[in-house]
């Protein structure tokens, strides 16, 4: 009877825990943030374009470290930004990535509290309510993409992966299963043979 009231009250304190862990919670929802790339397998030399979108008003920056012919970070302001960049020449199937950093003001002002201590005397006056409004703090969310380049003359499927050049391998398959099918049968066999001597 001990044991049951003991396991009882662990699982009452257990849903307990659970339950005021998820209530406790005071994180503010990060906003959605999305880079949509229309097309970002391309030929290497070309251009590709970029939307970015979040369900705040941001301060974007869009970074591809391999754009030529312009910058490699553009800016902007808004619920979305679009642009285009373009993309080097390659000699084999190379992987770029492509990042866009949205700073929003999530509007939550933060609370400082000011700790001072009996030992010291604290070199700026506190107030009795030790408790500090600041301004709201700028918080930031991001995603990423991989724009994928291929030499002229690629294939879109291309993967840098040696081509399928051989035929079927089901046959290997077939013998190595009617091998094993025939060792068990010989083991079988032999063990019946030797019970019965």
């Amino acid at each position: 009877m001990i044991k049951v009231r003991l396991v009882a009250a662990a699982a009452i304190a257990a849903v307990a825990t659970l339950m005021s862990s998820g209530a406790a919670q005071a994180y503010p929802d990060i906003p959605n943030v999305t880079l949509t790339i229309p097309d970002s397998v391309l030929v290497g030399g070309n251009t590709f374009t970029y939307k970015a979108s979040a369900d705040v008003d941001c301060q974007w920056t869009i970074s591809y470290p391999e754009a030529v012919n312009g910058s490699a970070t553009q800016t902007g302001n808004g619920k979305t930004l679009s642009g285009t960049y373009d993309t080097k020449v390659v000699s084999k199937t190379f992987k770029s990535p492509i990042k866009a950093t949205c700073k929003y003001d999530d509007n939550v002002p933060v609370v400082a509290k000011v700790v001072t201590s009996n030992d010291v005397t604290p070199a700026v006056y506190s107030p009795a309510d030790s408790a500090q409004t600041l301004q709201a703090a700028i918080q930031s969310a991001s995603a990423s993409a991989t724009v994928t380049l291929l030499p002229k003359g690629g294939d879109k499927n291309d993967d840098g992966a040696l081509p399928d050049t051989g035929g079927s391998n089901l046959w290997i398959l077939v013998l190595g299963g009617a091998l094993i099918v025939a060792g068990g049968g010989v083991t079988y066999v032999a063990r019946r043979r030797h019970s019965t001597h």
